[in-house]
């Protein structure tokens, strides 16, 4: 895949991509294609065309940034990859399909912590975008909201949490 380094986030070099996008694959991986995702925060569509690539066939990423969907749009051009969905959309507010496989929010720990109880729509959620200072309050928030943690990995200040919804 090609995502070139430009206005939007999300290259796969910093650490919540790639953190976020291991966990994605290592999930996925022994599944069947079908499933469905969506992405909150996508910047440049990297998470949700990985996911395609993983077999997902339902694929929704959302950002805030019409620059960022523009980009994310003109990524899934680029690599040939068709049947993703992008929207403008703020994530507190936009309304979920009634089931989806998989969340992944790379998002202010702030704004995972608000917008928890909405991620429970799916069967698991992939949340990055968390510093290590703000690692207790996410884990207790999930917790909180009956979200159990399956695993959480670190690099450097960050911190990316896989979790199953009960």
């Amino acid at each position: 895949m090609v995502i070139p380094a430009g206005a939007a986030f999300g290259t796969g070099e910093h650490a919540t991509t790639a953190l976020l996008l291991r966990m994605l694959e290592k999930l996925s991986r022994k599944w069947k294609p079908g499933w469905s995702i969506i992405d909150l925060g996508t910047g440049s569509g990297i998470l949700a065309l990985a996911a395609k690539c993983f077999g997902a066939t339902r694929v929704i990423g959302i950002d805030n940034d019409p620059l960022a969907i523009a980009t994310a749009r003109e990524n899934t051009r680029l690599n040939k990859i068709g049947d993703v969905e992008f929207w403008v959309g703020d994530v507190r507010r936009c309304k979920f399909p009634r089931k989806i496989d998989i969340v992944t929010a790379n998002l202010f720990s702030e704004l995972l912590i608000k917008i928890l109880p909405k991620l429970k729509a799916a069967r698991w959620i992939i949340l990055s975008g968390v510093l290590r200072n703000q690692e207790r309050d996410v884990t207790r928030a999930l917790r909180r909201h009956k979200i159990d943690i399956v695993q959480v990995r670190r690099c450097g200040n960050w911190v990316a949490i896989l979790a199953a919804v009960r």
